[in-house]
């Protein structure tokens, strides 16, 4: 439960009495959806001590909730408590004696789980006190009601209570918790306000934000001399620069994938500056909490820690061991409650993540079986969890507990124990975010156990309740990025692969068909989840109805899907009925077979230099893999375009440059990649409407990013590019570099209709959309704090900051038809890149992009952009268009060095090609 005050009853208790709300008053009950890490809190210590004060104000059925729920006994307490307000709606609704008691249910039911409950009788108190006019107890009051959105994942919405919005520097709305503490001089209400703002914005992964929150917070709890709220702030602080440093050591790791060492470095001394912050203050509040008796600080402190030794890989294991040795012994001398439940749960998982011997940012012993001697000890603490959870009658951490003793069992491949547990847990399970988790489960202890049939069911259950929480996870839960690929993916990837494997024991035609058809869709919901999850914000993906293969008769699409052992390409065409009509090939390679190959061909592709042709052979094995063994249906349905659905790294190369031996793809074949098939609208553009708005950058740019300043070289024939683009198209208009800013291209937007949206820039695709940014020309002074000097830089313009300028110039009935990027380039050994450059286009609310996945010669940009304008212009869809540039290209350039891919192939073109 929550530490706040019970403000109901405030002036009617004892200042003794008094003063033990006060430690209710400051942290979130916090229970993360992935990991069951919750924020622990100090439970329900204050109620319990209220039950020894007397007051003529307290009916005998309220008394008797009190003292039930110092017994232990929750949900008698609901039940009496419930009964009293019965007997008093009958006599007086609405009364103070009314408000104590829906406050105490608040708290009650919060503390079984019960959130929704807990927030319908706090919407009631606060109605009853804005009535009152009682302006203190309003403000405490949301300061509760945003802690309960904010332990739903709802941080946002927590957010908005607490200060009304979530922008940084500005001033909190007058009806906010925050501003209200402020007028009334409520130090109190003020300290849990900035408290619980720090909490939210940490859980959204605002950092930076949430640490000035928490020092807000912490600088009037010193003043007013509270030490619970001192610690409580501490806590929060910890917690936020472990949250730091774990999100640094991810960019590490995603740095060292691209090769960047220098951003690599950057980012690991930021986690290990990050890792000292945060030790050093879970410390302070470890002793503080020691000094205060205070168990639940003492543990969340110490939790912490272990964490943090873990993840810091220290080589003193003893130090590690010892901490987790007293943890478990401050659990023991707690009394049994919620918070106790989930330590338990918390401490069952650190166990067995210490003793691993390959430490790994991304590990989670809640979805990965995790070798570990500890394992006995989990399943002790496990149990202990089982056992509080129904001694409290708390079905939902009940059900928590049984699924993760479950996954335990199913670790140690005692399968019929596991599925005993799990099954309860199912049963048990209310939220989606853990029918997800045990559905999955389910799944693999079915397919384990050879019931096939049964395990696909739970696997679609399980994506099912995936697919109605995804938005809102994305939206609110900013490390679930971060750990969608090892949390979220595998339950995918898990269900295609055995689906896939289905199809070759079927026999009908019609079985296979439809086999294949829920493949696709499951292609289809990854690829949408793999997208929103790197977008993480409020662009919502506008998905069409239509699938690709029915649009045209001469359009085959090229579906892919990268498994351990082997990679699927699946051909799907249209048939007499238009209807579905799809085949299925395996390619004998394993994961990282593909993975090698495809780097292998990338960089040999970028290779302009390269005399020898040395892509050729990789170029070839890949068409081998993709086209050879469809040949025959590709002629027979006399098939023009093709496009392609890729999956992770197959997204890194151009198909374009696929070759057979004699001639590359595009020669015989029109190609565009789409994102999925149901974010594609393929629809002929009127060519004589075409209107490009062009912006371009020709002078080096100096960008600040989270990894230290980067350099981008001139652009020395973008110039060219443009005067080009709009002398042979007379209605489009093209800004250079000080002209080349955001406010500019909006108000173009917002005076005229361009069809187009040209930027010739450069580009830089990250981890997410946060790192994904194009370069403007407008000039910005950022200020230093740490080393107190200013420096210049050229403003970023990210995904984000693109969506928002177009939205507010563009409706959604009017969208843009075409994004260009020409100067862009994705990393090699990235498959994550090349989703912001879909990405870009989709929050820009264009219909299709065309972008480089690498750095092409600037004079070739200029003139195969140009080439392909002219070729749309003339009546050809953008796929023909484009075919037709880079054949010209090739037919000019015969026996030339410029012939090599690396001049003509890095563009595609991603959307509706027609």
């Amino acid at each position: 439960m929550s530490k706040v005050l019970l403000c109901a009853i405030m002036q009617r208790l004892p200042y003794r009495v008094r003063r033990i709300w006060a430690v209710l008053f400051l942290t979130t009950l916090t229970l993360c959806l992935w990991l069951a890490h919750p924020s622990l809190t100090i439970g329900h210590k204050g109620i319990a001590e209220i039950a020894t004060a007397k007051s003529s104000a307290l009916t005998q059925p309220v008394q008797q909730g009190l003292e039930l729920y110092q017994a232990g006994d929750i949900q008698g307490a609901i039940k009496s408590w419930q009964a009293a307000l019965s007997s008093n709606q009958q006599r007086n609704s609405n009364s103070p004696e009314e408000i104590n008691v829906r406050t105490y249910l608040a708290r009650a039911y919060q503390q079984v789980g019960q959130i929704p409950e807990a927030i319908a009788e706090l919407k009631q108190v606060i109605a009853y006190y804005r009535q009152t006019n009682e302006p203190i107890k309003v403000g405490r009051m949301l300061t509760e009601q945003a802690q309960l959105f904010s332990s739903r994942g709802q941080h946002r919405l927590a957010v908005a209570i607490l200060c009304g919005q979530n922008q940084i520097n500005l001033p909190c709305t007058q009806d906010s918790a925050l501003e209200i503490a402020r007028r009334q001089s409520d130090y109190l209400g003020e300290v849990a306000a900035w408290g619980s703002l720090g909490n939210a914005h940490r859980l959204q992964g605002e950092y930076e934000q949430a640490i000035q929150d928490f020092e807000h917070s912490y600088e009037i709890a010193k003043r007013i001399n509270n030490q619970t709220y001192v610690t409580s702030t501490l806590n929060g602080l910890a917690n936020t620069y472990a949250s730091l440093a774990k999100r640094n050591q991810r960019r590490a790791e995603f740095a060292n994938e691209v090769d960047d060492q220098k951003a690599a470095e950057k980012f690991q001394q930021h986690t290990v500056s990050d890792d000292n912050q945060a030790a050093q203050y879970f410390e302070q509040s470890l002793n503080l909490a020691r000094s205060q008796n205070d168990r639940v600080n003492e543990l969340r402190s110490l939790l912490g820690l272990v964490r943090l030794y873990y993840r810091q890989d220290r080589q003193d294991e003893a130090i590690v061991n010892n901490t987790l040795q007293q943890a478990i012994v401050v659990l023991e001398q707690m009394p049994d409650s919620h918070d106790k439940a989930y330590a338990a749960i918390q401490l069952a998982n650190l166990l067995q993540l210490v003793s691993q011997k390959v430490k790994s940012v991304t590990t989670d012993p809640a979805t990965q079986c995790l070798e570990s001697e500890l394992l006995p000890k989990s399943v002790e603490l496990l149990n202990k969890a089982v056992a509080i959870t129904q001694k409290i009658q708390e079905p939902k951490a009940e059900s928590f507990a049984k699924g993760r003793l479950g996954h335990v069992y199913e670790c140690l491949q005692n399968y019929q124990q596991a599925i005993n547990l799990t099954q309860q847990a199912l049963i048990g399970t209310v939220a989606n975010e853990s029918l997800y988790l045990w559905a999955w489960q389910a799944a693999r202890l079915s397919r384990a156990t050879g019931r096939v049939k049964e395990a696909i069911n739970f696997y679609e259950e399980s994506i099912d309740s995936l697919k109605s929480i995804r938005s809102d996870l994305t939206l609110e839960q900013r490390d679930f990025q971060f750990d969608f690929r090892d949390n979220v993916e595998p339950v995918y990837r898990e269900l295609l692969e055995l689906r896939l494997e289905q199809t070759e024991h079927l026999v009908q035609e019609s079985d296979i068909q439809q086999n294949l058809e829920f493949v696709l869709l499951a292609i289809d919901e990854l690829r949408l989840a793999e997208l929103q999850n790197y977008l993480g914000n409020d662009c919502a993906l506008a998905l069409i109805q239509q699938p690709v293969p029915l649009v045209g008769k001469n359009t085959a699409v090229l579906s892919s899907i990268i498994l351990k052992e082997r990679l699927a390409i699946i051909l799907t065409l249209a048939d007499d009925q238009k209807k579905f009509k799809s085949q299925l090939f395996w390619v004998p390679a394993k994961s990282q077979e593909v993975k090698d190959a495809i780097n292998d061909l990338r960089v040999k592709l970028e290779k302009r230099s390269d005399l020898e042709n040395s892509y050729k052979a990789k170029a070839q094995q890949v068409y081998d893999w993709f086209i050879r063994p469809f040949i025959k249906d590709l002629e027979t349905e006399k098939i023009e375009t093709l496009v392609f659905i890729q999956d992770g790294i197959l997204r890194n190369i151009p198909m374009a440059a696929l070759f057979d031996g004699k001639q590359f793809l595009i020669e015989k074949y029109a190609i565009a990649t789409a994102p999925a098939l149901t974010l594609t609208k393929p629809i002929p553009y009127n060519h004589q409407k075409l209107r490009i708005l062009a912006f371009g950058l020709t002078q080096a740019a100096t960008v600040e990013t989270d990894a230290g300043a980067k350099v981008f070289e001139p652009l020395g024939q973008v110039k060219l590019e443009l005067k080009t683009i709009t002398t042979s198209l007379p209605k489009s208009k093209g800004l250079l570099d000080q002209d080349f800013t955001p406010e500019r291209l909006q108000q173009e937007l917002e005076k005229n209709t361009f069809s187009v949206i040209h930027l010739a820039t450069h580009g830089k695709f990250g981890i997410d959309d946060r790192e994904t940014f194009l370069v403007t020309g407008k000039k910005v002074e950022i200020n230093h704090q740490k080393s107190g000097k200013s420096e210049i830089y050229n403003e970023k313009l990210t995904i984000t900051d693109l969506y928002q300028l177009i939205s507010k110039s563009r409706d959604h009935n009017n969208p843009i038809e075409l994004l260009t990027l020409t100067a862009c380039e994705t990393a090699v050994g990235s498959d994550r890149e090349t989703l912001g450059l879909a990405g870009i286009a989709i929050q820009a609310g264009s219909q299709s992009a065309i972008g480089s996945l690498w750095k092409v010669d600037d004079a070739a940009t200029a003139q195969l952009i140009a080439k392909f304008y002219q070729s749309w212009h003339s009546g050809l869809s953008k796929a023909r268009a484009l075919q037709a540039t880079q054949i010209a290209w090739l037919q000019a350039h015969q026996q030339q060095l410029e012939s090599h891919p690396g001049y003509w192939a890095p563009f595609i073109l991603i959307g509706n090609w027609l």
